[in-house]
């Protein structure tokens, strides 16, 4: 019999080799034996199936189907036809990633109006150095975003050498908000294991394979999604998660609002004095997996955005 190895097969079956030495570990591939070190897995054995889907975002509808989204679809169409790159867009895009970190960094302990004056290179002495740096980095996060995906008609993206979301991914933005003041930074998930909300046996899992499904799922079923919803969902698993040690929200923020500008739609923003009620709807969506009071709060938020871009235009 021909044997492959864990390398060929998770390119063979498009999963990762951290996925099918698992596989392999747990005896779900047939035929596969270990010598020494290594995996041997048969050629002619067929990929095991995953059971590895978030069991509270496995129902896609999650009762988001009844939300209509052929105003912002079209909007957004309308969007992409603008042509112009006057000045008037880089002006916005400024502005709207300042508003967007209000909300970002609403978990932070820090005042809108310090963090707009940290925005606009005004040292407030009452806050660290860290606090400054980690403003001045989440806005350097996302307009690097913007350079990587353009924006809609009006910036060209850049060429992309990484998948669009990965392991990877997610590491490099978390270290990059500690860069000036903690360098060396290489983020690791936190240990411990998380639960899922509607599991029924309240099985808990490790929080490295809890994002390796997640990355799994957002690659595989949810591709057919709106991309607000596919937003919405990571945001929320994120911050179910919890990933990394701190800065839960504004990570989440932060691949939120990547997965929007990749999809050439505009940053969704919520308004400070509304975050109270964002982050209710976050509650009732983890707690029962209703989705669409969240997904509308943002796409009224979108709606608002794209009028004002258009509106720009004349």
């Amino acid at each position: 019999m021909k044997y492959i190895s864990v390398k060929e097969a998770s390119q063979k079956w498009g999963i990762s080799e951290r996925r099918v030495r698992i596989l392999c570990s747990e005896n779900r591939i047939d035929g596969v034996t270990k010598s020494s070190w290594a995996w041997n897995i048969p050629s002619n054995a067929p990929k095991p199936s995953d059971g590895r889907v978030i069991r509270h975002i496995k129902n896609f509808d999650m009762r988001v189907n009844s939300i209509n989204f052929n105003q912002l679809i079209e909007k957004v169409n309308d969007f992409n036809k603008i042509i112009d790159s006057q000045e008037a867009y880089l002006e916005y895009f400024n502005k709207s990633v300042d508003r967007f970190l209000l909300m970002a960094l609403s978990d932070e302990n820090i005042e809108p109006s310090d963090i707009l004056k940290i925005l606009n290179k005004e040292f407030v002495p009452s806050l660290s150095f860290k606090t400054h740096m980690l403003v001045l980095n989440s806005k350097s996060i996302i307009t690097n975003f913007f350079r990587q995906t353009g924006f809609g008609p009006i910036l060209s993206s850049e060429s992309k050498t990484d998948p669009f979301l990965s392991d990877r991914i997610l590491r490099r933005i978390n270290d990059d908000l500690y860069k000036g003041y903690e360098d060396f930074k290489v983020s690791k998930y936190r240990e411990g294991k998380v639960v899922n909300p509607s599991s029924f046996d309240e099985k808990t899992y490790d929080v490295a394979m809890q994002i390796e499904t997640l990355i799994f799922q957002y690659e595989r079923e949810w591709a057919y999604l709106n991309p607000l919803v596919k937003a919405s969902f990571m945001f929320a698993q994120l911050l179910r998660i919890k990933p990394f040690e701190e800065h839960h929200f504004l990570f989440a923020s932060l691949v939120f609002a990547l997965i929007l500008l990749d999809s050439n739609y505009p940053l969704a923003i919520i308004p400070y004095d509304l975050v109270p009620e964002l982050k209710a709807n976050l509650t009732l969506t983890l707690k029962r997996g209703n989705y669409s009071p969240l997904v509308n709060m943002f796409k009224t938020s979108m709606l608002g955005e794209l009028d004002r871009l258009v509106d720009l235009k004349d």
